[in-house]
Formats: C-alpha cells, structure tokens, sequence
C-alpha cells in the first residue's frame, strides 16, 4: 500500500536524521520564542497565556491597537521560523545540504518563494471550500441530512487536491520553480494513495498528541515531551510533502 510506504518513509526520514534535525528546528525555535517574550514582555505581559488572560483581556479593552499589533508581529515571527526550519529540512533531505552549525542558513529568497507558493495553494483551497460551501448550503435547503455529507466530501476533496498540488512547496525551497498544472499532471494517479495517506496522518496526529498530552503535566519533563511532540509532527508533515516531490517529480523510488 503506497500510502503506507510513503508515510512510513517519511516518518523514517525523520527518525534517521535526528541529529540533523535538531541542528536545523532547535535554534530557530529558541529564537523565536525569545523574540515572543521580548514581544510580550515589553507590553506588560509574560509568555504564558494561561497567567495572563487577565492582562490580555485588559490590552485588548485599553489597548485594541497594541493587541492588534503584537497578534500580527507573533504571527509574523511564528510563520516566518516554521518556514524558516521547513525550507532547510526540504534543503536538506532533497539536496543533501547538511546543515554545518546550529543556525541553519537564513534563505530570504526561498522563504518569500515558499511563502509565495503557500499563498497560491491557500488561494486554490479556498475557491474549493467556497464552492463546496455553496454547494452544500443549497442542498441543505432540501434536506439537512445532504449538508454534513457534502461538507465531509469536500474537505476530504480539498485534501486531495491540495496533496496534488503540494510539491510546488518543496519546489520552491530547492530553487527548482514547478507550475501547479504540472504538479497536478505528475500525481494523476495518486487520489487512492492521497485519501490513505490523509487517515494515516490523522491517526498518527492523534495517537503521538494522546501520548504527549498524558506526560505533558509532569514538570521541566511534559514540556520536553510536549515540544518534541510538536518539532516531530511537524517535520514528518513536511517530510511527506518532500517524499511526494521526491517521488512524483523526481521519480525516486520510496
């Protein structure tokens, strides 16, 4: 079953170069975090949203610009570091660029290309959901049963598409520009191993999230765990999306 096989390459991926992944998600992240707190303690306000529900709700109410602006800049901060780490893991596994430090090389280019590209392929899901959206609000005038049925169809329609569709990302990160139409016509076969992969996915979110949240109550430990957790899904996520261009574009075995 090659929805299996690509899951199981892709998770093996990961496992298998743990070294180097540390080298390139630890640093970034540690960075970001303490542009986060720099941000948060510079309105009055500690990292911990839990502590300061009090203090956000009074920002928001004595502050709305202020709220708006550190909403946006956390963002702008947390998006930037995730494709950051995502376009030197692609870099890596597709290209073998080791990374040679701590702090993997800060590719603007490929960033604003992956970025780019993400906002293309964010562009196609909407206009999928719009019309399922409308689709299934003019059945439910005739029968709510209708509704909730359209709407699980189009969102697993919309996954499908989007993996069709998603080896533009890893094309961007190595510099080698793929049209969406071609990204397309090379997973013309893939639906039957996209809907596999998709319930996969989703199975292993659920079970290393259950494991996680169990020892994330235990102290200085839980946090380890939960982080680990996070940097994991993360990369096996983007992994499948390198393991699909790797082998849909590339024609390299799995």
């Amino acid at each position: 079953m090659k929805s299996w096989t690509i899951f199981a390459h892709s998770l093996s991926m990961v496992l298998r170069n743990l070294q180097q992944a540390v080298q390139i998600g630890l640093v970034p992240s540690l960075i970001a975090f303490g542009v986060l707190a720099g941000l948060f303690s510079s309105l009055g306000l500690s990292y911990s949203l839990f502590e300061d529900q009090k203090g956000m709700q009074e920002l928001v109410t004595t502050n709305p610009s202020g709220f708006v602006l550190v909403v946006l800049l956390s963002l702008l901060v947390i998006w930037t570091t995730m494709i950051w780490i995502v376009v030197s893991w692609h870099r890596f596994v597709l290209l073998e660029e080791y990374p040679s430090g701590w702090i993997p090389p800060f590719r603007l280019d490929r960033i604003l290309s992956y970025i780019g590209h993400g906002l293309l392929l964010g562009l196609v899901m909407f206009a999928v959901m719009f019309v399922v959206g409308v689709v299934a609000a003019m059945l439910g005038a005739f029968s709510q049963v209708l509704m909730p049925v359209v709407m699980v169809a189009g969102v697993i329609a919309m996954m499908v598409i989007m993996y069709r569709l998603v080896a533009v990302l890893p094309a961007a990160a190595i510099g080698k520009p793929l049209k969406l139409s071609e990204a397309w016509a090379a997973t013309a076969d893939a639906n039957g191993t996209i809907a596999g992969l998709v319930v996969i996915m989703v199975l292993f979110q659920v079970a290393v999230q259950l494991v996680s949240g169990l020892v994330a109550l235990v102290p200085v430990v839980g946090i380890i765990v939960v982080f680990a957790a996070s940097m994991l899904l993360s990369l096996v996520g983007v992994s499948v999306l390198t393991t699909f261009y790797g082998h849909y574009i590339e024609d390299r075995p799995v």
